[in-house]
């Protein structure tokens, strides 16, 4: 990375037992922690990269940027080596970067630091690299706000229509741009507040399909898309099916089959 006036960490090492701990020059905080039991693709995101309605994933890692956190799990078999299972790296903005963020820069940057980081503990403790080949911070995600829903072809697919035909308008979306090998969808009521109703995901990385693939069948299914599977999932914000316009909403099975269509239309995939 850019040289910087000042590394200094904690006294706990990578390896010992418990988070350890990195400053970057009053710029980061680096972490490593083990993941806790995550329901869903969009729960791992929760952890390993903070909760935000705008976060948006790292091209060719399995990790997540926003505005203040960015984080990445690390590979299975740096396990024992980092002193817990599913170890993931996480990075936290130390001061305010509000500028930054709105250009892209700051994502840049976060990502950057992300995976040169990660790149350097898989070398350190001899257990593979996240994305080999991929150079630090290509392609950073650009954040998304809420905007308006097209019921028939929301999140961007064509044929999506979560919502039930009686339905009124007024509904939001925010979605993660690039490919599907690890992508995401929220849905908002319109109200002041967007209360968010549901999340939709898609992920082709080898550790989230790993790690989720047995999740409650009822919302998650395989895809085949290029030869490798698809995890495509269906959820609601804390596992609440009421609330606030959640019965203009599709019932499940109706969602994860409608988005599982959308998905292979778009990415030419197949079932199982």
């Amino acid at each position: 990375m850019e040289p910087r006036e000042r590394y200094a960490s904690e006294e706990n090492g990578a390896a010992d037992s418990g988070p350890a701990h990195c400053e970057v020059d009053d710029e980061f905080t680096l972490t490593i922690e083990s993941l806790r039991s995550a329901g869903s693709v969009r729960g791992t995101a929760d952890e390993v990269a903070a909760e935000s309605p705008v976060r948006a994933p790292i091209p060719g890692v399995p990790g997540w940027v926003n505005r203040t956190y960015a984080g990445a799990l690390l590979p299975a078999d740096c396990a024992d080596a980092l002193a817990g299972p599913t170890p993931y790296l996480r990075i936290q903005v130390t001061n305010d970067q509000e500028d930054t963020w709105r250009n892209g820069a700051l994502q840049q940057r976060m990502s950057a630091v992300l995976t040169t980081a990660a790149d350097r503990l898989t070398e350190t403790h001899g257990c593979s690299g996240p994305a080999p080949g991929t150079p630090p911070g290509a392609g950073a995600p650009t954040l998304l706000e809420h905007e308006e829903l097209d019921p028939a072809r929301a999140c961007g697919l064509e044929g999506f229509a979560p919502l039930r035909a009686s339905a009124d308008g007024g509904f939001r979306q925010a979605v993660t741009g690039g490919d599907l090998r690890l992508w995401s969808c929220v849905l908002a009521a319109s109200d002041e507040d967007r209360h968010s109703l549901v999340h939709v995901a898609v992920t082709q990385e080898p550790a989230l399909v790993a790690v989720h693939r047995a999740d409650d069948q009822g919302r998650s299914t395989l895809l085949t898309c290029a030869g490798r599977p698809a995890l495509v999932q269906v959820g609601h914000f804390s596992g609440r099916k009421e609330g606030r316009r959640r019965d203009a909403l599709r019932p499940d099975a109706d969602l994860l089959a409608g988005l599982a269509d959308a998905v292979a239309g778009r990415a030419g995939c197949e079932r199982g």
